[in-house]
Order: structure tokens, then C-alpha cells, then sequence
């Protein structure tokens, strides 16, 4: 776990502190990606310290070259998005996992324990739950209030037009929090996330007069929370009595 935490240290410090603006803008130009890869190399090499030696040291030159080559084809085949990014930082991370296993036996009892938690029910229980009430609760919610939103009027929609598909992602990242708050037993974290919803929609709401959006929002809003609250409450006394 040690070397692992350290050359992912190295890789964090390489990629987000000691990258310049140069080489982020130039990943398909081979001196940018010599530079990358050197910088990389440095810091691993420094973050290892004295546990460095001619082993470790060549499965972290190994590292730098599988990091610039992901980087290379990244910017080759593929837009610069936050999903480009999530699977980018995804991959660079299990290249180290795979590196510290491949470099330290004792990592074979981590496998062992995560080949347990793949035969856990609770584990495929939140994997349902979370899957279910993130991405389909949000196609619930959108056939609950297209109804509501089509009666609205046409120039408080048009007045209130939003960023393309943001209501869709604040969905899911409410219905997400709302629903581990519930699992982990921090309930009234769910009320300090509903405040600080309300408020950054006041404005909105005070705004339409005829209470047109007030209602399309806590159609929406109600909807959502509801339902993360009563699947977080039904997952944490399933998975209680899957653990007795």
C-alpha cells in the first residue's frame, strides 16, 4: 500500500502541479511528451525515495512511458471533457495499482480481501441502488414533471433557459449524495443540501409570479429527494439484515 500511495503521490504532483501550460496544450508533440514523461519519472522516483531501487525504478520508467502514451492517444482520438478526464485519471490510476501489485507480494492479500468483497450480496445491493436511483430516477423524474414544465408558460421557459442537460447532472450528483448521507447515517446532511438548493434557487423563484417554476421545481426537487431518502432508508435495513 506504501509504494502505491507514493507513486500515485508521484503521478498527482506530475500531472496537477508540475504540468505547465505548454505540455498540456501539446500532448501530441514528442517533446511534450519527453517532457511529461521526465517530469513524471522525477517525481515518482522522488516520492519512492529510499525505498527506490533498480526494480522499482524500471517499472517507474515503465510507468511514464504507458502515462504519455495514454496521454498521446487521448489527445489523438478523443475530446477534452470531463468524461475524457474521468476515464483518462481512471486508467493512469490502475496502471500504479497494477505496477505496486505487480512490485510488492504482499498485495496478494488485498486481492484476496476484494475477491471477497465481490461475493458480498451488500455490495451488489448499493451497486443496484445507486445505479437505479441515480441514472433511472432521473428518467422517473423527467417523465414526473415533463407534464408540469409543458404547461408552463412559454416565455418563463424561455426566460429561464439554463445550461444544456445541468439540471440532469445536478440530479444525479443530489440523488448520489442524498442516498450515501442516508446509507452512512449522516441524515441531517441531507437538509444542509436541500438548504443550500432552495437558496441558490430563491432568486428564481421569487422572480416568477405566478408560481409557474416554484412548482415545477418542487415537483422536481420532491421527487428526487423522495426517492433517494426511501431507497437509502430500504438499502441500510436490507443491507443490516444481510449482515446478521
Amino acid at each position: 500500500m506504501l509504494l502505491f500511495l507514493q507513486l500515485y503521490l508521484g503521478h498527482l504532483v506530475a500531472d496537477f502541479i508540475l504540468q505547465p501550460d505548454w505540455i498540456a496544450r501539446n500532448k501530441r508533440q514528442l517533446r511534450a511528451l519527453i517532457a511529461h514523461a521526465g517530469i513524471h519519472l522525477a517525481c515518482a522516483s522522488a516520492a519512492v525515495n529510499i525505498g527506490l531501487n533498480q526494480r522499482v525504478f524500471i517499472v517507474i520508467v515503465g510507468l511514464a512511458i504507458v502515462h504519455t502514451l495514454l496521454d498521446y492517444l487521448k489527445a489523438r482520438l478523443s475530446s477534452d471533457d470531463w468524461i475524457t478526464f474521468t476515464i483518462d485519471q481512471a486508467t493512469h490510476l490502475a496502471a500504479v495499482a497494477l505496477a505496486s501489485v505487480w512490485l510488492v507480494p504482499a498485495w496478494t492479500g488485498v486481492i484476496a480481501a476484494l475477491s471477497q468483497i465481490a461475493k458480498d450480496k451488500r455490495v451488489y445491493l448499493y451497486l443496484c441502488a445507486y445505479v437505479g436511483v441515480i441514472l433511472g430516477g432521473g428518467y422517473l423524474i423527467q417523465k414526473v414533471t415533463q407534464s408540469f414544465l409543458a404547461k408552463m408558460q412559454a416565455n418563463s421557459v424561455s426566460s429561464k433557459p439554463g445550461l444544456p442537460d445541468a439540471g440532469k447532472y445536478i440530479g444525479w450528483v443530489e440523488r448520489f449524495l442524498i442516498l450515501t448521507f442516508v446509507i452512512a447515517g449522516y441524515d441531517t446532511a441531507v437538509g444542509l443540501l436541500l438548504t443550500a438548493k432552495a437558496v441558490v434557487r430563491f432568486p428564481e423563484i421569487r422572480e416568477d409570479t405566478k408560481g409557474h417554476f416554484a412548482e415545477y421545481f418542487l415537483v422536481g426537487t420532491l421527487t428526487s429527494v423522495g426517492l433517494a431518502l426511501v431507497a437509502g432508508l430500504a438499502v441500510k435495513k436490507v443491507g443490516s439484515l444481510m449482515g446478521q
